[in-house]
Parts: C-alpha cells; structure tokens; sequence
C-alpha cells in the first residue's frame, strides 16, 4: 500500500502541479515508473484537467465492470485495489478556517467520526487539510483540501480521494467505494474524475513471451490496441486505448485510457500485474 505524507510540503503548490506536469509530459511514461507517489498523483491530476479528452464519470460508469473482466482474463490473483478521486469544488481561494469547515463536510460523507487527526498547511497563497488512516482493516484512507490562489484570477480549491486496500468484495467493493467517493463530492455537485488500479500476484518469474501473453490477454478483454510500452528485464508496462472505456487521456498526441505493467520482485520471487485507467502512476 502507499501511504501519502505532505508534511514537509512547503512551496506553492500550484507551482509545483506545473513543474510535475512537464517533467511528465516531456519525460513520458519512462519517467511516470519512477517518481515518488506523491508526483504521480499530483502529476495525474495536472494531466487530467490539463489534456483529459472525456468527461468525469456518471452513475452508469462501465469502468469498474471491464477492468474486473480484463484482470480475470490476465490469470492474476488480485491482491490490492485502488480508487483515487479528484474535482474542483469552486474557483475560489478559501481561508484556513473555511478550508476546516469543508474537511469537516468531507470527512462524515465519508464516514469519519469528528475532524481530529488533520494535517493543516497555510501560507498566503496555498491552505489545506490533509487525513490518512485506515477506514477500515485493511483499507487505506487519504483525502485532501488545499485551496489555492490565482494570479489574477479567483483561484481554485480542490478535493482529492484516496483508498487503497485488500478486497474483500472485488467489482462489489469498487462500486461501493466509488459511491462512498461520490457522496463527499455532492454538497458541491460535482462528479469526481476517477482513476482506478487493480495490483495482483502471478508465481514465480515469467520469461518475456509469458509476460506479453498476459498482457496482450488483458488488452483483449479490453478491446484495447497498444500505444506504447516499456520493456527492461523485469519490467513490461503497455498504455492502450480501449474504445469501451469512456474517458481518456492525451499522451504524445495519442489517446491512451488503459495501463497495464508486469514486474518481476526477486524479494519474495513473484511478479505482480498491474491493471488502471486511465494511467498507472506511482512506482510499480
């Protein structure tokens, strides 16, 4: 699992979403495979509102139910599951303490008892809350507020989920973390951009042609062509576009809204899949 620390966060954080978002683009996805999570997610939100070419998804999202197929077909043991949230709740820079009143709303949407426990963070032109724990065994919890101001302009205050964790439930869970995420999201009406992440085990270490099966097997159940990939010795990482999957991503020009990456771990002698949509991000 990833646990998130922003502590140590000390500079403009609008700033920093811009230099991420470079470094990603100019970088690619031989870039995305190293950065520390906290740049992975920050540079996936920048990448969403900056080159996104589908809308936030709607009660009818056919994404969890085709990743699930798609993960099947790759013959993984599912281990870990993740669901990361993002939206702009207004184009407003708030103040601490209304930045305090917000997490407060959030954290009983989703089911947090009192508004202990955050991390606060102001300066004069970036406040916000942080939260992690778990939500429940075996279930990670992040989210985060931060309120930023423009130049020349309103600013911008964001809402940003996180849950990781061992499913206990598969595709039902998915669903009932994607309502649980939906409902810190409506006071303000918006529909949260989603991005999903599916992490399973396959035994021992596969040669090259097994670990393309596996990959080419999941791209099928997907529908999906290749648009690039990634191949180092024990590492296989393909970003495709699937026609079924509603949203997607500009990468190089190119529509991309599937990821899926094999790596081989010597620690314990197992390679995990990763599956996510649009893109993986974080180290895998």
């Amino acid at each position: 699992m990833r646990w998130f620390s922003f502590n140590s966060l000390r500079f403009n954080f609008k700033i920093f979403l811009l230099i991420v978002l470079i470094l990603s683009f100019a970088g690619g996805l031989a870039l995305a495979r190293h950065m520390h999570p906290l740049a992975a997610l920050t540079s996936r939100v920048a990448g969403n509102q900056a080159a996104s070419t589908g809308q936030a998804v709607n009660r009818d999202d056919p994404v969890p139910h085709l990743l699930f197929n798609a993960f099947t077909a790759s013959g993984a043991r599912l281990e870990t599951m993740g669901l990361e949230a993002w939206g702009s709740l207004n184009s407003t820079f708030m103040d601490g303490e209304a930045i305090h009143d917000l997490a407060g709303r959030v954290a009983a949407a989703l089911g947090l008892e009192g508004t202990g426990g955050f991390t606060r963070q102001d300066d004069t032109s970036f406040h916000a809350l942080y939260w992690e724990g778990e939500l429940q065994p075996g279930v990670v919890l992040y989210f985060s507020l931060q309120s930023l101001a423009g130049a020349g302009e309103g600013g911008e205050t964001y809402l940003l989920i996180n849950l990781e964790g061992q499913p206990q439930q598969g595709e039902g869970e998915m669903l009932a973390w994607q309502e649980r995420v939906r409902e810190a999201f409506q006071p303000w009406q918006v529909e949260p951009h989603l991005i999903y992440s599916l992490t399973g085990v396959i035994p021992g270490k596969l040669t090259p042609a097994e670990r393309e099966q596996r990959a080419r097997a999941v791209l099928a159940a997907l529908a999906a062509e290749k648009v690039e990939g990634v191949e180092e010795e024990d590492l296989l990482s393909i970003s495709a576009y699937s026609p079924r999957l509603p949203r997607s991503l500009e990468v190089a020009g190119r529509p991309v809204n599937a990821n899926v990456a094999l790596r081989y771990h010597a620690t314990d002698g197992n390679t995990y899949l990763h599956l996510g949509s649009p893109l993986l991000g974080g180290e895998y």
